[in-house]
C-alpha cells in the first residue's frame, strides 16, 4: 500500500513538471516577433538622423518665435551702483566779510567777522544710476515681416524633411526586410543543391574507380560544389550586413532573423504586382505633382529665395529703418523708492525719441547682395528643374527594371515547370535501372539554380517598386 501511495505521488509530481515545461516552450514558441509595424515605430524613435532633423525643426520653431518678438519693443534695463570714498565735489562755504563787502552800506558798514557760512554739503558718498529704454520698430521696409515669413518657410522645410526621412526610412526598412526574406529563400535553396552537389560528388567518386568516368569529370562535380560553399558563405555574408543595418537604424541590439515576423511579405508582393498594373503616364505625373515630398521641398526652397531677395531690398541705399525710443531714467545719491528724499533734487528723468537709420553710401555692397540673392533665386528654379528631370529619369528606369525582373520571373518559372517534368522523367529512368543518378542528380541541380535565379528576380523586382513607391510620397 505505502509502494503505490509514493507510485502515485510521484506519477503526479512527473505529470505537473511536464505541464510546467510543456508551458515553458510554448512561451517560449509564442515569444512575440518583430513586425513589420513594430520595426516602422522603432526606427521613428531611434534613428539618429532623424532624431537630428527632429531637433533642427524644434530650433527653427525658437527662430520662429525670436522673429515674431521682433515686431515688439525691446526693454532694456541699466542700474549701477557707486560708493565713493572720496566725493570729486565737497562741501561749500561762503564768507560772511565778501558779503558784507559786496553791499553799498549809506550808513554805519559792519564790522569783518570772517566767519564763514556752509551753502553746500558736498557729495555724498553714494551714488545711484537707473535707466529703463525701450525701442519699438515703427517701419522697416518689411525686413522684419519678411524675416517672419522667411523663418516660417524654413521651418516648414524641416517639417518636410521630417517626413521625407520617415518615408525614406520606411522603404530602406522594407528593403533590407525583403532582402533577408529572399536571401533566406535562397539560403534554404542552396542547402538543398549543396546536399545534391555532395552525392554528385560521392557518385563520381565511385564512379571513376569503375572506370566510368574520367578524373575530370570529379574534378568538376568538386568545383560546382566548393561553388555551393561560396555562394553560400557569400549569402550569409549578406544576412548578416542587412541584421547588422537593421539593428542600426531600428535601435534593437542583437536582432536575428528568427525575431522578425514576415507576415506583411505576401500583401507587400500583391502591392507590386498593383503598382505594375498602373499607367506609367500617371505615374510620372503623380511623382512630378506638387504634393510629392521631394518636389515640395524644392518649390519651397525656391520660396524661400524669394522672400531672401525682398529682405535684401529693404537694405538698399536710402531706405532708412524708423524706431521709437521711450527712456526714464534716475541719477542720484539716494536710492529710489526706499531712501528718504530720493525726489528732493529732481534726478529722475523721461524722453521720448523718434530716431532713423539708413546707409547713404557702402561702396555699392547692399546692390550686390540684392544681386547675389536674385541668383540664388535662379538657381533655384535651376535645381527644381533638374529634380524633376532626375525623378522621372529614375521612374522610368526603376519602371522597366521591374518589368525585365518580371519577365526573368515567369522565364525561370518556365524552367524550373520545365526541370520538374525532366526531374521526374530521370527518376522513372533511373528506376528503372536505365538512367544514371548523375544525369538526375544534374536535373535536381538544374532546378535549384532557376529556383535561385527566380529569388533574385524577386529581390531586385521589390527594390525597383519601392523606390517607385518611395517616389510617389
Amino acid at each position: 500500500m505505502k509502494v503505490k501511495r509514493i507510485f502515485f505521488t510521484f506519477v503526479i509530481f512527473s505529470i505537473f513538471c511536464l505541464n510546467l515545461s510543456a508551458q515553458e516552450t510554448s512561451e517560449e514558441q509564442e515569444a512575440p516577433a518583430y513586425t513589420l509595424d513594430v520595426l516602422l515605430t522603432q526606427t521613428e524613435l531611434n534613428h539618429p538622423e532623424l532624431l537630428k532633423l527632429q531637433e533642427e525643426y524644434r530650433r527653427s520653431l525658437l527662430d520662429l518665435k525670436d522673429a515674431w518678438w521682433s515686431l515688439g519693443p525691446t526693454v532694456d534695463l541699466q542700474a549701477s551702483g557707486t560708493y565713493m570714498v572720496n566725493p570729486p565735489v565737497g562741501a561749500m562755504y561762503i564768507n560772511v566779510d565778501d558779503i558784507i563787502n559786496s553791499i553799498h552800506w549809506n550808513g554805519v558798514k559792519p564790522s569783518n567777522t570772517g566767519q564763514r557760512i556752509k551753502v553746500f554739503d558736498g557729495m555724498e558718498n553714494t551714488l545711484y544710476n537707473f535707466e529703463l529704454t525701450m525701442t519699438q520698430p515703427v517701419f522697416t521696409w518689411g525686413k522684419i515681416t519678411n524675416a517672419i515669413k522667411l523663418y516660417k518657410q524654413i521651418s516648414e522645410i524641416k517639417q518636410t524633411q521630417i517626413s521625407q526621412q520617415t518615408v525614406q526610412l520606411e522603404t530602406e526598412l522594407k528593403t533590407r526586410l525583403l532582402s533577408l526574406y529572399y536571401l533566406n529563400r535562397i539560403l534554404e535553396i542552396i542547402d538543398e543543391e549543396q546536399a545534391y552537389a555532395d552525392r554528385m560528388v560521392e557518385v563520381s567518386e565511385n564512379a571513376e574507380k569503375v572506370g566510368m568516368l574520367l578524373h575530370q569529370d570529379v574534378v568538376d562535380a568538386k568545383i560546382q560544389a566548393k561553388e555551393l560553399e561560396i555562394a553560400k558563405q557569400d549569402v550569409l555574408e549578406q544576412m548578416n550586413d542587412q541584421l547588422l543595418e537593421l539593428s542600426r537604424i531600428t535601435g534593437i541590439q542583437a536582432l536575428e532573423l528568427k525575431d522578425i515576423n514576415y507576415d506583411f511579405v505576401p500583401e507587400l508582393v500583391s502591392s507590386f504586382d498593383k503598382l505594375m498594373e498602373t499607367d506609367p503616364q500617371e505615374l510620372e505625373a503623380e511623382v512630378l505633382s506638387v504634393n510629392q515630398s521631394s518636389m515640395k521641398m524644392l518649390t519651397q526652397l525656391e520660396d524661400v529665395s524669394k522672400t531672401a531677395e525682398k529682405i535684401s531690398r529693404g537694405y538698399e541705399n536710402w531706405k532708412p529703418d524708423i524706431a521709437l525710443q521711450m527712456s526714464s531714467g534716475y541719477s542720484g545719491s539716494r536710492f529710489p523708492l526706499f531712501e528718504p528724499n530720493w525726489r528732493r533734487k529732481d534726478d529722475y528723468s523721461v524722453n521720448i525719441s523718434i530716431g532713423l537709420k539708413a546707409t547713404v553710401w557702402d561702396g555699392g555692397k547692399k546692390v550686390r547682395d540684392v544681386s547675389r540673392k536674385v541668383s540664388d533665386k535662379e538657381t533655384a528654379k535651376i535645381n527644381k528643374l533638374d529634380a524633376g528631370s532626375t525623378i522621372s529619369k529614375t521612374l522610368n528606369t526603376q519602371w522597366n527594371a521591374a518589368q525585365v525582373c518580371k519577365l526573368k520571373i515567369d522565364y525561370q518559372e518556365l524552367k524550373i515547370e520545365s526541370a520538374t517534368a525532366k526531374i521526374a522523367q530521370k527518376q522513372q529512368i533511373y528506376e528503372s535501372g536505365y538512367g544514371s543518378e548523375t544525369d538526375l542528380l544534374s536535373a535536381k541541380i538544374e532546378r535549384c539554380n532557376a529556383q535561385i535565379e527566380k529569388e533574385q528576380q524577386a529581390l531586385a523586382r521589390a527594390a525597383a517598386c519601392l523606390t517607385i513607391e518611395y517616389l510617389r510620397q
